[in-house]
């Protein structure tokens, strides 16, 4: 894995930091240590949370957290790349939780700025 378990706890340690009362209750209720799961084509992501058929994971391609549906403990079923925030992706399972319907986002827009393992002007 290129992406260090220090650099995830970095990660998760400003979400958290960032969360209202509502986000950190159920981040408390959904949270796991960092394990590695594989996702088919992409190798191995952290998986930071678990809800029911649903993990929270960091995408480090995309550098951002993300919701997947899982059927086989270990294997992340869907690749997404919406780059949120940890206290973003608490806060869509929350509203899911609340309203009873998964809507989405499914993607997001793309984040300016230099991303690493990318050279420019090449």
């Amino acid at each position: 894995m290129r992406f260090s378990e220090e650099t995830l706890w970095d990660h998760i340690n400003d979400g958290w930091s960032r969360m209202s009362f509502k986000q950190r209750n159920l981040w408390d209720a959904i949270k796991r240590s960092p394990e590695e799961w594989d996702l088919k084509g992409y190798g191995p992501f952290w998986v930071v949370a678990i809800i029911g058929e649903t993990v929270i994971y960091y995408n480090h391609f995309e550098y951002g957290f993300n919701r997947s549906s899982w059927t086989a403990f270990g294997f992340i079923d869907q690749f997404q790349s919406l780059q949120f925030e940890l206290e973003q992706a608490v806060q869509v399972q929350l509203d899911i939780i609340n309203s009873g319907y998964d809507v989405g986002p499914r993607s997001s827009g793309p984040i300016a700025g230099e991303y690493l393992g990318k050279q420019s002007g090449r």
